[in-house]
């Protein structure tokens, strides 16, 4: 996108809706325009001279720090191709305070900056043009209703079953669905869109944070973030706002918030954790007057170099007070802090036990006054019996009610292949089996309930809610540390639907609740075959499916939506995001869609909403990305 949008710098908030578009230009700023001295042929010169030089120090640098992990790409790590989709702040950013700081030790902000200008070819402090990216202001004084059909957070239900509660959408209209209208953004697309009454709230990985109309993608207020943002937002009753609203959402420096609904203005922010590999990355939960936030964390793929301190960071569920931010509690998935327990062969002191991020929105069970995560794997060979399981959290003081532990032993650390091991890496390394999606609560027939929960392994499990005792599990695929179940999975009153990532069998499956039998099994198309030509073409279901009306609606990783018949599995409508080329009302002409990765489409009266792009869980990086609005017709 980089070719397409100029460079401009942020500042503050933006309350458009408050104060009209006049607003945007005060509080957006663009980099002053070159001089004439500055466009002489003499000038030019110079500065391209300097560039290069520049250059040729952040390779140097890029070879000995960054190489071995992203030439070819290992595990979860983008590859070269794709970090120069990247702006250099973005590159910055990550070397400064974000996943790659211990990469960075010791290095000033000018090797830092040469970096970024080698990586993606461009001058150290150019940076997304979000004053662009904020044109098409709704009109001064248009106000949040949130009144009407809606997609709240990860799921309209707080059990995370993914069905819609309030479309008209259905088997008849889908294969009518058309793009309404599209709004193109710079940044990863990581939270789906939430919608409640007439906005549409999305996020991206600049820090942007956008309310926009519903009807036409007018942008009603933006709001700059401290740092890039993963996560979907919830929205709520918030006593302190002037609306009565706000929407919620925290950053990848585990910074939440809360912001009015109406304008954007912030209520307040609150940090999670002062643990500096923590992140993140699950939709927090509303639940009454209390706000569940999960925590998330990128050790493992920190934590590789001899010198790093491995490893002290947790998962956890922060419960906080959505009038005022203030943390009630805060439970981590792994009780027993980190301590020494040795050093490794470089002299470096070793810590555990660790690990267990909390990747997705907890689940609520009110009639047993508890929550659900699941967690991911360990980082070091300390076993806790707490990484790779489902807990359950007391709603009110968060104390471990109980917790199954499905994959042990899985202590995993990102670039420790069994031929050249380094000096933290465990023996042997784990398969890395988190659990990547929020467990699903459904009553069935008769009066009993069932929690269903998916796994990285290829596992899924049916789990009594009372205990955590498996009731029935099945293995529908292989498993890998970007396969099996990655980011999600959907149920009505009769299935469980779930997406499989697995290279070379990837598939939608229908099981039956009760018993997990196989229903029906759709098999992606083989080879993928992807419109956009950056990024990785996969053709995995990674993303969470949704339903609305009795139909199934997955993401693929190939670009595709497409929706079945939820009891037979019949397809009905396939649509290439990348395909067709958008001239989007923020102004971007032939913005196209791409990769469908870690978010699902969500629903809301005659609409539905896609974010297509990149920078998903795959790692994959390209310039195109963009939130689809669909009608019946484009209507």
């Amino acid at each position: 996108m980089k070719t397409r949008w100029g460079a401009a710098v942020a500042a503050a908030t933006i309350s458009i809706a408050a104060f009209g578009a006049s607003a945007l230009a005060q509080q957006v700023s663009p980099l002053p325009p070159p001089g004439p001295a500055a466009n002489s042929p003499n000038a030019r010169a110079a500065q391209a001279a300097a560039l290069i030089k520049l250059q040729a120090h952040g390779e140097e640098l890029f070879n000995t720090r960054c190489k071995g992990c992203h030439m070819p790409p290992v595990e979860h790590a983008p590859s070269r191709a794709e970090l120069a989709a990247q702006f250099p702040n973005v590159i910055s950013d990550a070397l400064k305070t974000g996943k790659m700081q211990p990469m960075a030790a010791g290095l000033s902000d000018e090797d830092i900056g040469a970096i970024a200008a080698f990586v993606t070819g461009q001058q150290p402090d150019a940076k997304f043009d979000l004053a662009g990216e904020s044109r098409n202001a709704c009109p001064a004084g248009a106000k949040f209703n949130p009144a009407g059909p809606s997609w709240n957070g990860w799921s309209p239900d707080k059990q995370n079953s993914r069905v819609a509660a309030s479309t008209t959408i259905n088997a008849a209209n889908t294969p009518k669905l058309q793009v309404k209208w599209a709004f193109a953004y710079q940044g990863g697309r990581y939270g789906e869109p939430t919608v409640v009454g007439n906005r549409v709230f999305v996020t991206s990985s600049s820090g942007q944070v956008y309310a926009l109309d519903k009807q036409s993608g007018c942008v009603a207020w933006a709001y700059k973030a401290r740092g890039p943002v993963r996560v979907t937002v919830s929205v709520g009753k918030n006593p302190k706002a002037a609306s009565g609203w706000a929407a919620y959402f925290g950053d990848m420096n585990r910074t939440q918030v809360a912001v009015d609904a109406n304008t954007g203005k912030e209520l307040w922010n609150v940090s999670i954790d002062s643990g500096p590999r923590g992140i993140l990355t699950g939709a927090p939960t509303l639940w009454g007057d209390t706000l569940y936030v999960p925590l998330s964390s990128f050790e493992e793929g920190v934590a590789g170099l001899a010198a790093y301190e491995c490893c002290k960071q947790r998962g956890a569920v922060a419960a906080l007070d959505i009038a005022t931010g203030r943390i009630k509690w805060k439970s981590y998935s792994i009780p027993t802090a980190p301590a020494p327990f040795k050093k490794n062969s470089a002299g470096t002191q070793m810590y555990g036990p660790a690990g267990g991020a909390i990747w997705s929105s907890p689940t609520i069970d009110p009639k047993r006054g508890v929550l659900y995560v699941a967690t991911g794997d360990s980082y070091t060979d300390v076993e806790e019996g707490y990484s790779d399981a489902v807990e359950a959290m007391d709603l009110k003081t968060g104390k471990i009610r109980w917790a199954h532990q499905m994959t042990a032993l899985d202590h995993f650390l990102v670039g420790c292949p069994p031929q050249r091991p380094g000096a933290n890496c465990p023996t042997p390394n784990g398969p890395d089996f988190d659990f990547g999606s929020s467990p699903i609560l459904k009553h069935l027939a008769g009066g009993k309930d069932i929690l269903l929960a998916g796994q990285k392994s290829g596992g899924v499990y049916g789990l009594d809610p009372e205990d955590g005792k498996i009731i029935w599990q099945l293995r529908i695929g292989k498993g890998s540390a970007l396969g099996g179940v990655e980011w999600g999975m959907a149920a009505d009153d009769d299935n469980l639907y779930v997406g499989v990532a697995d290279r070379g069998m990837p598939t939608l499956t229908a099981l039956r609740l009760t018993d997990g039998a196989l229903i029906w099994r759709h098999r992606a198309p083989e080879p993928p075959k992807c419109s956009f030509t950056s990024g990785r073409c996969g053709n995995g279901y990674s993303g969470p499916p949704s339903l609305a009306n009795g139909v199934l609606f997955g993401v693929n990783q190939d670009g595709h939506v497409r929706a079945f018949e939820a009891k037979t599995g019949k397809l009905i409508w396939d649509y290439d995001t990348a395909a067709a080329h958008y001239d989007t009302v923020n102004g971007v002409k032939n913005q196209r869609g791409g990769n469908l990765d870690a978010t699902g489409m969500t629903f809301a009266g005659p609409m539905a909403f896609l974010m297509a792009g990149f920078n998903g869980a795959s790692g994959s990086s390209g310039p195109d990305n963009v939130l689809l609005a669909f009608s019946v017709d484009g209507k």
